[in-house]
């Protein structure tokens, strides 16, 4: 059984594919959740025993139409076969996970005075691993696929759960009782933790979001879940353009977007397997890097997948921020390790050492710069694949970009959040809290120092909440500041506030909610602190800059690099050639004086600190 559309409103109609032994049959409708929910049985419908199809072609089974009420609520369900002549004991739950006589379904609710949170169905995943009809994204032995991609179908039994498996012999030894190919293993620990935290969420698949990208513009935060592994261009441009807008993303996935697909309109699905570049398919670091939308990438993370693997969980930095609020951490505690909480797969981003001496984004391979690297957690030689090789590591961390996107870097933290783990479940508490809200960008610190926003020890500073509309009466500002792992204080203040940067290592992090009759806000910038010393080195190595540009007027940064332009550190600069290519007036020598005794006024302090401590 499959369906012809994995999404149906309330009050539509599903049409339903089937293919049974029995001349007679019904059809169960069961809501899933925190409790599988049998909310009716169908009339009996006349049974047809049909051969299965090929993996890349329609299987043309006949179809069977079913109202679904107006009453029933959005959710996911699912369709379970069962005779004609007795529906056994109708409140008992099915098993959920099955090779067959079951199918997944959506019903999705009109956004609007509802949930203000959209949960995707990895429903493209769910079908890359599908083998029904003997083939997959994995297993093409048994169909030819074409020259330059792979095609599978998505009207054939499976997706989710129904269909028969790419890796049946592949056992998750930390949750045997459903396999790591479907719903059951990925979507339902979370969906179960959701509704027994009373959060409340609407439904949609990847499909919905690929043809429709304007889904988005009702909801404030889209959840992707497990392993939400290919993503269609279409899907990724209106994530990105949903985080542009204000809208949150939580990737609470590992293996995210790593493949890139197509989307036809019947739900066909084609990628490029194994990895060639090719404008339709092949990974997406090949084209345009997922860590762009994500913040983190299965390059440079890694897979574990088969037996116990080791224990590794997240060492945290800056325990102040608001993803850890409430929780305790400080820089260095680790957590989730005993519960293997990185892996099976897991994704990572290069990373160099700030000058706090924590860990950052390098913003070499597509991270967004300003990621706040909140957990790493380095992955041993032993790991079965580390693309990587050395540097693979597993990133928890978060960047705004009016909205804001968080990533908890690894497939298993539904698993261990439902296991009840206290920092994992807080830490998901936190970033629904705060995502639900509309995201608004936070300026600063101001004043600007060489034309960039730094944060130093002591010094007074200002922030900015950069609103897109005029401040209604009665509206309320509540900002926050952390500094390292010390919790969040408020600070009072409107538009903007004012503050001290607090003398302390690691970064500084300012949050805002603006709150009004109509609507709630939420912004936040993180900076590293610091030191004087540091701020002091920063003066000095950009006046040696400008110095350089005034003494040198051929040095001009917007002057076309070529023969007598070549920067100091370039190996062929002359300076004949290049130094004497524009003369130097009085003007310019006197800025460069002006410049020179600048620095030594910045500089000369520090010398005498540095000689008063040698022995």
């Amino acid at each position: 059984m499959y369906p012809r559309e994995p999404t149906v409103r309330p009050g539509g109609r599903l049409v339903l594919h089937v293919s049974t032994a029995e001349s007679h049959y019904r059809v169960a409708f069961f809501r899933v959740g925190l409790q599988t929910v049998h909310l009716g049985t169908s009339p009996p419908c006349h049974g047809y025993d049909l051969s299965p199809g090929l993996p890349d072609q329609d299987w043309g089974w006949p179809p069977e139409e079913f109202d679904i009420p107006d009453s029933w609520p959005g959710g996911v369900y699912l369709a379970v076969i069962t005779a004609a002549a007795v529906i056994d004991s109708p409140d008992a739950a099915p098993a959920i996970d099955a090779r067959s006589g079951r199918t997944l379904f959506v019903v999705r609710r009109q956004a609007g005075d509802g949930p203000r949170i959209l949960y995707k169905l990895s429903w493209a995943t769910y079908h890359a691993y599908n083998a029904s009809g003997g083939g997959s994204m994995y297993h093409t032995a048994s169909f030819v696929p074409t020259a330059t991609a792979t095609v599978l179908t998505t009207r054939r039994p499976g997706g989710g759960t129904g269909g028969q498996l790419s890796f049946p012999e592949a056992i998750d030894v930390y949750d045997e009782s459903t396999p790591r190919e479907g719903f059951a293993h990925w979507d339902l620990p979370m969906l179960r933790w959701l509704e027994r935290e009373g959060v409340a969420v609407d439904f949609c698949t990847d499909l919905d979001l690929h043809r429709d990208p304007d889904l988005l513009s009702g909801y404030r935060l889209l959840l992707s879940v497990g392993h939400d592994e290919y993503w269609s261009p279409r899907m990724r441009q209106a994530v990105q353009q949903f985080v542009a807008a204000g809208g949150n993303v939580a990737f609470f996935s590992g293996n995210t977007s790593w493949w890139r697909i197509d989307l036809a309109d019947n739900g066909d699905m084609t990628c490029v397997h194994p990895p060639v570049s090719h404008p339709k398919g092949g990974q997406w670091w090949r084209s345009a890097p997922e860590n762009a939308m994500t913040g983190v990438s299965y390059r440079r993370g890694g897979g574990w997948w088969d037996g116990p693997r080791d224990p590794v969980g997240y060492t945290v930095q800056h325990g102040g921020h608001w993803v850890y609020e409430g929780l305790g951490l400080r820089t260095g505690d680790t957590f989730g390790a005993e519960e293997r909480l990185v892996g099976y797969e897991c994704d990572g981003a290069t990373l160099d050492r700030g000058p706090d001496g924590q860990l950052r984004a390098a913003g070499t391979d597509g991270t967004p710069l300003d990621l706040a690297v909140l957990g790493v957690a380095q992955l041993g030689e032993g790991w079965q694949d580390r693309p990587a090789g050395a540097e693979a590591n597993a990133v928890l961390g978060a960047y705004s970009a009016i909205g804001t996107v968080f990533t908890c870097g690894t497939t298993d933290w539904p698993r261990v959040l439902e296991q009840g783990n206290s920092v994992v479940a807080g830490v998901t508490r936190n970033v629904l809290r705060r995502l639900v809200n509309r995201g608004v960008r936070v300026l600063g610190p101001f004043p600007a120092r060489h034309g960039r926003c730094l944060a130093v020890a002591g010094h007074p500073v200002t922030f900015h909440v950069a609103l897109d509309r005029p401040v209604r009466d009665g509206t309320r500002f509540w900002w926050t500041i952390s500094a390292g792992d010390r919790p969040a204080e408020p600070v009072e203040g409107g538009l903007s506030c004012a503050t001290t940067v607090p003398d302390e290592p690691g970064s500084l992090t300012v949050t805002v909610l603006v709150e009004d009759e109509e609507e709630r806000l939420f912004g936040w910038t993180s900076v590293p602190v610091l030191s004087r010393r540091q701020a002091a080195q920063v003066d000095v190595l950009c006046g040696l800059r400008d110095l350089v540009i005034a003494a040198v007027p051929a040095l001009s940064p917007t002057a076309e690099v070529g023969v007598g332009n070549r920067p100091f550190g370039d190996p062929r600069w002359d300076p004949v050639r290049d130094g004497l290519r524009k003369p130097m007036g009085a003007d310019t020598l006197r800025k460069v004086l002006v410049r020179a005794d600048q620095l030594a006024r910045i500089a000369a302090p520090f010398v005498q600190e540095t000689e008063e401590k040698a022995p």
